[in-house]
């Protein structure tokens, strides 16, 4: 597996100008390119909100407010890196529901219900 330095370097070859996110290279995945666009650092968000949440004592929703408006938002350039999440282990909800036997709209239909009545009761 090769280091972030390693990363770092062969994406400054193809990319001079790409930007690279100080302290977060544990969470360096890689390289990407848009259709027509420069070759740019690709980082894994969910490292990312991990070195936050460990190395910065931050917690869960401080360090996704904080990513999300510093490190994610920031000033957009053809430059700036990509941020991936990763979501190959995420599990077939309705398979899930099935399988434990929830009839989904039954449940969706009680939700609506339950907002109703408590709407019924603020009035």
């Amino acid at each position: 597996m090769a280091k972030p330095k390693d990363i770092k370097q062969i994406i400054k070859e193809l990319n001079s100008e790409a930007i690279f996110i100080k302290g977060f290279d544990k969470a360096l995945w890689g390289t990407g390119k848009a259709v027509g666009g420069n070759t740019v650092a690709v980082y894994n968000s969910d490292e990312c909100l991990q070195i936050l949440t460990d190395e910065h004592e931050m917690g869960e929703l401080e360090a996704w407010e904080h990513f999300n408006s510093t490190v994610v938002d920031g000033t957009p350039s053809p430059n700036k890196p990509i941020f991936m999440s990763d979501w190959r282990w995420a599990v077939n909800i309705d398979q899930v529901l099935k399988d434990i036997k929830i009839d989904k709209q039954k449940t969706l239909d009680n939700i609506i219900d339950q907002f109703k009545e408590d709407k019924k009761e603020d009035s």
